[in-house]
């Protein structure tokens, strides 16, 4: 999936679950950043693969 359409659908299912978006900070070569009161709560380049929305779920609500 290219990384604008992985963002989108991150978005709009964080913000779905969550009731606001999160901020999504996307680059060149798989950056993909998940950032929540200014932390990064995930990070694709650091950690790889992007975990299952419940966990990203979790994390944000951690931040």
């Amino acid at each position: 999936m290219d990384i604008r359409r992985e963002a989108g659908r991150l978005a709009d299912e964080l913000g779905a679950a969550l009731g606001e978006r999160p901020r999504l900070r996307m680059g060149g070569l798989g950056v993909l950043d998940v950032i929540v009161n200014g932390a990064v709560v995930f990070s694709k380049k650091a950690e790889g693969p992007t975990p299952p929305l419940s966990e990203l779920i979790a994390r944000v609500r951690r931040a």
